[in-house]
């Protein structure tokens, strides 16, 4: 299979296996047609074939009904006196069409191939099949009828998969257009008095509120570096020459506070002719107290 041709297959069945869930192993009905051209053109793996195509597992089915068209095939064929080639292609197809899964179709009577695919198919495909049918009038029937069903069938010796159907583009187009619209209850809803325009534009307020402007914010000052004239007003504030440190005159240790105040409190309670002799002799009067 040609590389163009296959990456085209791979994408229709990516939109069956996407839209209308088809899984693998994919359950493929033959019709006695699609049977005698595999005999016809010397398929020796029929299911390899069709994996190829499909590009997955397969798993062929064939109905009673089509069983019962080739044996009539048969027969029609030995009155006739037809050659003998002709007989000997419908005794092959009805051996290979031993080998697949038979698909009961339970029909009282023999129906004609086209018909028994139609009803077992169905209107919708709810089961998923694939159709291999190489009779015009059987593929045509289908395809204008049934959307979402893959059929296959052998264009001079070529097994090809058909394009998509008009029925199944417009089925996928619907399905995806529900998918967006509202659903019953949601409708329902929407027509009760609370969800009503008229409701709505009576609690709306008359006027809009303004837009709140934005304002450009400052840095944050404490990721600010501080600058030097800063720290220059902040000295001259203090009364401290520039560039100079505070005095440790000016500084009291938070320890001897208390000392201080003791002394002062001793010096008070001494005599007045002591604190003048102290005096005299130079001494502070904090001097007394050690």
């Amino acid at each position: 299979m040609r590389q163009k041709r296959a990456k085209a297959y791979r994408r229709l069945l990516h939109h069956y296996v996407l839209h209308y869930h088809f899984r693998e192993p994919y359950q493929v009905l033959i019709d006695p047609t699609f049977a005698e051209a595999l005999v016809r053109f010397q398929v020796h793996e029929p299911l390899k074939q069709l994996g190829s195509v499909l590009h997955g597992k397969v798993k062929p089915m064939i109905t009673q009904c089509c069983i019962a068209a080739l044996y009539d095939a048969e027969n029609h064929a030995r009155n006739e006196l037809q050659n003998s080639d002709e007989q000997q292609t419908y005794k092959q197809a009805i051996a290979l069409a031993k080998t697949w899964e038979r698909r009961k179709c339970n029909h009282k009577g023999t129906q004609t191939a086209g018909a028994c695919l139609a009803s077992v198919i169905g209107e919708k495909n709810q089961h998923r099949y694939m159709l291999a049918a190489d009779d015009v009038q059987v593929r045509r029937s289908l395809r204008r009828s049934v959307p979402g069903l893959p059929i296959v069938h052998y264009s001079q010796s070529v097994l090809v998969l058909e394009p998509m159907s008009d029925v199944t583009e417009q089925h996928i187009r619907h399905m995806e257009q529900s998918k967006s619209a509202l659903s019953i209850e949601e409708q329902r809803i929407l027509q009760t008095p609370a969800f009503s325009p008229a409701s709505t534009n009576a609690n709306a307020p008359s006027q809009p509120a303004a837009p709140k402007r934005k304002r450009a914010k400052g840095p944050n000052p404490l990721s600010v570096k501080k600058s030097k004239s800063a720290g220059k007003s902040a000295g001259k504030a203090g009364g401290l020459p520039e560039g100079s440190a505070p005095s440790k005159s000016h500084a009291t240790p938070a320890g001897r506070s208390g000392t201080s105040s003791q002394s002062y409190v001793s010096s008070i309670s001494q005599p007045t002719s002591q604190r003048r002799r102290n005096k005299k002799r130079g001494r502070g009067s904090h001097s007394t107290v050690q």
